[in-house]
């Protein structure tokens, strides 16, 4: 663990992060058969077409949860921040495990429970509206967990790593996926998860760079903005605004940034 403050521990809460703006994306955004067209179009072959992540999900960092999180049939698995459910649905499917679900958007959590059928029997998944870092579930209840692309919107890090130290069964890992970078300009950069893992109670077994993040990631941006005249009529002002936000705010940082996978366990 380090010595002293660790950088990008606890942030600022941001203007636009909200369960409001989750909605929006999780709810007309996410009907819109547009989106995906374009998700394929930027991701090509690596883009699991079935799951329909809004991160930076490829066919490699769902083989990387299957291999790393060393669930199977009958035990429970957790995707934190679990959005509209693909990745943990896909991945109940593939191990045979249950899923919990828990988001801060209702509309996640509804088009998740709409889409379970199409995965598993109704009885192995459940969604639920909950908070990275106050999920309602029992201490020592999950045998696995995992969190794509969304730790880093929690404003308190290590309370997020404390949350699955209590829900996680001794040994049980959680598996995290997020972006690195030492840029000063960004008070929520952080250039190392590893301290602030160990922090929250977890080990730190191993961290792995995604291959192709940051072109997959620039891909699927200049994607939105050269269709974002069809966007904007499919979707609405709304929904096209906050993608652009995203491209241009996000798309020239890339060059600092790495993107990562997180092996950890609990003791």
């Amino acid at each position: 663990m380090a010595d002293g403050p660790l950088r990008g521990a606890v942030v600022p809460v941001r203007p636009g992060i909200t369960p409001e703006t989750f909605d929006r994306a999780h709810g007309t955004t996410a009907k819109s058969e547009l989106m995906w067209r374009l998700a394929r179009e930027a991701y090509g072959a690596d883009y699991p077409g079935e799951v329909q992540p809004w991160g930076v999900t490829t066919w490699w960092t769902l083989g990387r949860f299957v291999s790393g999180l060393q669930i199977g049939a009958g035990q429970q698995l957790l995707d934190l921040a679990c959005g509209r459910g693909g990745v943990g649905l896909w991945l109940a499917r593939a191990t045979g495990a249950q899923v919990t679900g828990v988001d801060w958007s209702p509309a996640a959590v509804r088009e998740a429970t709409a889409r379970a059928p199409e995965f598993v029997p109704s009885q192995r998944a459940w969604f639920v509206v909950g908070d990275l870092a106050a999920t309602g579930l029992e201490s020592g209840s999950v045998h696995a967990a995992v969190c794509v692309d969304a730790i880093f919107f929690a404003t308190d890090r290590v309370a997020v790593f404390a949350e699955m130290t209590r829900v996680l069964r001794s040994g049980a890992r959680f598996i995290f996926t997020a972006d690195e970078s030492e840029d000063p300009e960004r008070p929520a950069a952080v250039p190392d998860w590893a301290p602030i893992a160990e922090a929250g109670g977890l080990i730190v077994e191993s961290r792995e760079e995604i291959p192709q993040w940051r072109e997959d990631l620039r891909r699927m941006y200049d994607t939105w903005i050269a269709n974002i005249d069809e966007v904007r009529q499919s979707l609405g002002d709304e929904s096209a605004d906050d993608l652009i936000e995203e491209a241009t705010q996000v798309g020239p940082t890339l060059a600092g940034r790495t993107g990562v996978l997180y092996t950890t366990r609990r003791r």
